[in-house]
């Protein structure tokens, strides 16, 4: 195992660099060729199909011995102890509509625990990454060629902002808001569980709840590990760690994400809504 994850981050910064762009150039020129997936798994685009190939034959070429997961080819596992989870377009839909919020991701977990995240939020021009392991955890932005640093706010439970769903304004973000305290006027609204939980390690945000089994582990993957090198905290709604487990994909308790200092407090405030959720 390697000292350090230099190599695995050059390479995913390099493929998320060049695959939003690739992936923009599809999205402005209008040749999106969207269909809908079956079983009701939302849209795919030709940017997803092709950004996926060429993640994952570059990741396959220069780690043959880690395991993949892409959301739009087959997983390529065996049990190893590094898996790649990768979200070619997180945010299809908003993607087709010709909108902004939407992002490629590359995520790497290690023994089960992301430890290394990159998300290029290409048509708003941002690239986010960061990096858990073994040395100080590294939390990153790049803007318009100028990078700074990424950390999360230090918001008390009485002043939480929420980010939600933009599309979905569902009774259980109602219910949440109204164990929290939380005005409208605190909930922002955008697209895409990547973008979102990436606004929390941004500070623009302190929370986002995720109040169903929507998403997949290549959902939450690479923004978890941007987000926990950031200084937050990601679980299920119910407080418990995720499971990255290859052979079992979704997050079947939903998705909280914090800022981190409140996180055990926003648990148990919530706790009594979230109760009935999944029963």
């Amino acid at each position: 195992m390697p000292m350090s994850l230099d190599r695995e981050l050059s390479l995913a910064l390099d493929l998320a660099r060049s695959c939003g762009a690739h992936a923009l150039a599809i999205q402005t020129a209008g040749a999106l060729e969207t269909r809908d997936k079956p079983g009701d798994e939302g849209p795919v685009t030709r940017a997803d199909t092709e950004v996926n190939a060429r993640i994952v034959d570059a990741l396959r070429a220069a780690f043959p011995g880690d395991d993949i997961v892409a959301e739009e080819s087959g997983p390529e596992v065996l049990g190893r102890a590094r898996c790649w989870y990768i979200d070619p377009i997180d945010g299809t839909t908003e993607f087709a509509r010709g909108e902004d919020q939407w992002a490629v991701q590359i995520g790497l977990c290690i023994d089960g625990e992301p430890v290394l995240g990159v998300l290029h939020e290409a048509g708003a021009g941002r690239l986010s990454w960061g990096l858990c392991w073994r040395a100080e955890p590294l939390a990153r932005i790049e803007i318009a060629g100028q990078v700074r640093p990424l950390r999360t706010g230090t918001a008390r439970l009485d002043a939480l902002r929420l980010i939600s769903s933009k599309s979905h304004a569902s009774p259980r973000i109602a219910a949440v808001m109204q164990a929290l305290v939380i005005p409208e006027a605190r909930n922002l609204r955008v697209g895409s569980t990547g973008v979102k939980m990436t606004a929390v390690a941004r500070d623009l945000a302190d929370l986002y709840v995720h109040p169903t089994k929507g998403t997949k582990l290549w959902d939450s993957c690479a923004p978890h590990a941007v987000l926990r090198a950031a200084g937050g905290t990601v679980t299920d709604v119910r407080g418990v760690p995720l499971v990255y487990d290859p052979h079992h994909l979704p997050n079947d308790f939903g998705l909280l994400a914090s800022h981190g200092p409140e996180h055990a407090a926003i648990v148990a405030a919530i706790q009594p809504v979230v109760a009935g959720w999944f029963a």
